[in-house]
């Protein structure tokens, strides 16, 4: 008897345990596209599947027809997917395309144009106006130049990067703004990218208009590795922490040319599918810090900082000590009644260790979600290559 009184106080301890953790919920997933998605010669629910499987919400195809399109976007309603795609008479006839899928729950946005220059943008405005005129609800998607040269873009139309994004934004009625960069090289990251990155979130603040963010999952070239678990949370926990409401893949599909991608030429899976799916599994996990916050500041600690960034200097009220031991991406977001104090690793090759003591009311996020209160842990705690921790205390009123 004196067992069977002592399991069930064990029970009931080890219950209240489990009901004390609480998990960060949001109310809708975060977006992550494939770019150059599933073809169309390949569109059946194996491979629709497999793509979801591995942490997609949202396909990226164009299709040789509005009836290709329709048993597309069919497939993706049955298995809760999304779509962005097109098709010629998208661009021909875009009353009669948007009157036929303007309904269809599977729609995300329609897909006008990759990479286009200043003097594109007139007939992209005027292209996005007829499918707006009928359809406000789902966006025109177009996705800008890469910010390799932030400062002089006369390949652009422009004077400056900034420029570029505040003409199209002011332009072109897309909804979504879309930041296109790859960053990682075999020999380092890209000097430019962080630049580029405040460059294109402060316009995007300035608009009022979200943005979605690149992360390479293929190798292109010899300059580009393939992605590592380390490269992927870099670039994607980076671009979540400068304010990003969206992430994208290129490429999910291998293509000639290609030498690497999610699925190769083959039709298999390659090593960078699971790695991609790790990540994304992760991200989805902390959903309730990234979906829908804003981004009030983004600084970098480290002798050196990448180029137009900004040094930390200041901390938020709750938290007391914070040192970096090398280089850090610290961005504090702001999301309803928590604000996130977000830490991400800029090395790839080398753990950093941080310190960080709050008052009594900074929690601790972990990378499923649960919250638990941040002096559970010790106060010196490291974080791997491209790997990010996340704090989080009441948004001060």
């Amino acid at each position: 008897m004196r067992s069977v009184v002592v399991l069930c106080a064990l029970v009931l301890i080890l219950g209240k345990e489990v009901r004390a953790q609480v998990k960060l919920k949001s109310e809708r997933p975060l977006p992550i596209m494939a770019w150059s998605g599933i073809p169309e010669g390949e569109t059946n629910s194996e491979r629709f599947t497999e793509l979801k499987e591995m942490g997609i919400t949202v396909n990226l195809a164009n299709y040789s027809s509005a009836d290709v399109m329709q048993k597309a976007l069919d497939l993706a309603h049955s298995l809760g997917l999304k779509m962005v795609t097109s098709c010629p008479e998208l661009k021909s006839d875009p009353e009669t395309i948007v009157k036929r899928f303007m309904n269809h729950p599977a729609l995300a946005g329609y897909f006008l144009r990759d990479e286009p220059v200043r003097k594109d943008f007139a007939d992209l405005a005027e292209w996005a106006k007829r499918i707006t005129a009928l359809d406000n609800t789902h966006f025109c998607f177009v996705n800008l130049i890469s910010s390799i040269n932030t400062t002089k873009s006369d390949a652009l139309g422009t004077s400056s990067y900034a420029e570029y994004v505040r003409t199209f934004a002011t332009e072109v009625p897309t909804r979504l703004l879309s930041f296109d960069f790859y960053p990682i090289l075999s020999q380092g990251i890209h000097e430019s990218w962080y630049d580029g990155l405040e460059v294109f979130a402060a316009e995007a603040k300035k608009a009022s208009i979200p943005f979605w963010a690149f992360a390479l999952a293929s190798s292109y070239n010899e300059l580009h590795p393939i992605p590592t678990v380390a490269a992927l949370r870099l670039q994607l926990y980076s671009n979540l922490a400068y304010g990003a409401q969206g992430l994208e893949y290129w490429s999910y599909w291998m293509s000639q040319g290609l030498r690497s991608a999610p699925i190769g030429l083959d039709g298999k899976r390659t090593v960078v599918y699971d790695r991609i799916k790790l990540v994304n599994t992760e991200i989805q996990n902390l959903a309730g810090v990234f979906v829908g916050a804003k981004m009030i500041s983004a600084n970098h600690t480290g002798v050196v900082i990448p180029k137009g960034t900004f040094q930390l200097m200041s901390l938020p009220s709750a938290i007391q000590v914070f040192e970096a031991e090398g280089s850090a991406v610290v961005s504090t977001l702001e999301n309803g009644a928590n604000t996130f104090f977000v830490v991400i690793n800029r090395d790839l090759n080398t753990v950093l260790p941080i310190t960080i003591l709050g008052d009594k009311s900074l929690k601790r996020v972990l990378k499923d979600g649960t919250v638990v209160a941040a002096s559970s842990y010790a106060s010196t705690t490291e974080i791997e290559p491209g790997d990010v921790a996340i704090y989080m205390y009441p948004t001060k009123k």
